[in-house]
């Protein structure tokens, strides 16, 4: 029977194994550590593969896996994009990215060396452990607001912005040499000057180094405090806005200097008045729902192409079509404590005609965090419908009832 490895399948990547299962194709498992990231464990599934590998010895694991003739080696998350691509070219060489680019697609430092070295416009940024060496070169650059982040995590764990008189320093230590959310030490820090514009979400799949768009989304985010990157909202953008072309033409450009030649890829870009700049790129699927919400608006998602690509040898790549609107409103707590007057949340399939579905995690009287990132968030509703005015008062509603919750 055919097969497909997939490493590290959580986050979306949980979705690749039942997808290619109905198509008769097995998916077997490597894992880069024995145990999930914590932040991800809830996402593993075990029984979904016909086998579990924990990666140790690469070239015994590939000439193990070589024995099954995989169609591929995939990713399913952001921790196994380089061990996915280093063996996808012991095991079924060319079916993947250009392995000597790999770090540019997982380091965010690296990231910016790869676009500097092929032209392609990026932010001005440094990769550091020391803070003298950060104040040295932000003295010459003439930075007076910049972003700190660890250089290999997730949902905006971590990520300060700093503005005159602020204590950057502090936020430089906190950072460096802690464990983030994807289970690995931030050995050096990442500074990069503040990208002041709207940020999107570019979605894609390659094939044999031809770019297809599988969905665009605009973000809405807010500063809180020194920490960036508080979503409120994504909301999928019609493939005939004007916006979209210019970002496609960029992204195409960051894919190819990247290294980026088969599969998905999520690209974050920040529209400024400069033009379009590279947040960050991952050779993966884009993560959390976002498969099922893009397959809601478009009815076809990165897995779906991943599927068509692998099993049918389907060569076409190409643009996105809207069937309806599609959005995320993602609820915050501007402090920790009690949530109270939170009955309201559970009424809101009822409130709500264009109502999808929720995760909320916490309800009357739990403990919930100060929100602070994607990860600290109190959960969001999906909003999809085709027609926009309703769309845009339900997310009013959804605001108000946010308003109205208690935290003390």
């Amino acid at each position: 029977m055919a097969s497909i490895v997939v490493v590290d399948p959580y986050s979306a990547g949980r979705g690749i194994a039942p997808a290619f299962a109905e198509r008769g194709v097995e998916a077997i498992a490597v894992l880069t550590t024995p145990e999930p990231p914590a932040g991800l464990a809830r996402t593993w599934i075990p029984e979904n593969h016909r086998e579990v590998h924990v990666l140790d010895d690469l070239d015994e694991l590939a000439a193990k896996l070589a024995h099954h003739e995989p169609l591929a080696v995939v990713p399913g998350t952001e921790t196994g994009v380089e061990t996915a691509e280093t063996l996808s070219e012991l095991i079924v060489p060319g079916r993947s990215n250009v392995l000597t680019l790999s770090s540019a697609r997982r380091d965010k430092w690296q990231m910016a060396v790869a676009l500097r070295t092929a032209g392609v416009p990026h932010l001005r940024q440094i990769s550091s452990d020391n803070a003298d060496e950060v104040a040295g070169w932000l003295r010459r650059e003439g930075l007076s607001e910049f972003v700190l982040k660890p250089q290999e995590s997730g949902g905006t764990d971590d990520v300060f912005v700093a503005r005159p008189g602020d204590d950057w320093r502090a936020k430089f230590n906190r950072i460096l040499g802690t464990v983030n959310k994807l289970n690995l030490r931030n050995d050096r820090v990442l500074v990069q000057e503040l990208a002041l514009g709207t940020e999107y979400e570019v979605d894609t799949y390659s094939i044999d180094g031809r770019h297809g768009l599988a969905a665009v989304w605009r973000y809405a985010k807010e500063c809180r405090g020194d920490r960036l990157g508080i979503y409120l909202s994504n909301t999928l953008v019609p493939a005939d806005e004007p916006v979209v072309d210019e970002l496609f033409e960029y992204v195409c450009q960051v894919l190819d200097a990247t290294g980026v030649r088969n599969g998905p890829a999520h690209v974050e870009v920040m529209i400024t008045p400069g033009g379009p700049r590279l947040i960050e790129i991952g050779a993966r699927l884009a993560g959390a729902e976002q498969q099922e919400l893009t397959f809601l608006g478009v009815r076809e998602s990165q897995i779906t192409r991943m599927v068509r690509h692998r099993v049918d040898d389907d060569t076409s790549v190409g643009r996105y079509t809207q069937h309806q609107h599609v959005k995320s409103v993602y609820l915050s707590s501007p402090a920790a404590g009690e949530l109270g007057n939170a009955v309201r949340l559970e009424s809101l399939p009822s409130l709500l005609p264009s109502f999808e579905r929720s995760v909320l995690p916490y309800g009357e009287g739990s403990t919930v965090p100060r929100t602070e990132d994607l990860w600290t968030s109190l959960g969001y509703v999906v909003l999809a419908t085709t027609d926009l005015a309703q769309l845009k008062r339900d997310e009013a509603l959804v605001r108000e009832i946010e308003a109205g919750l208690i935290v003390v």
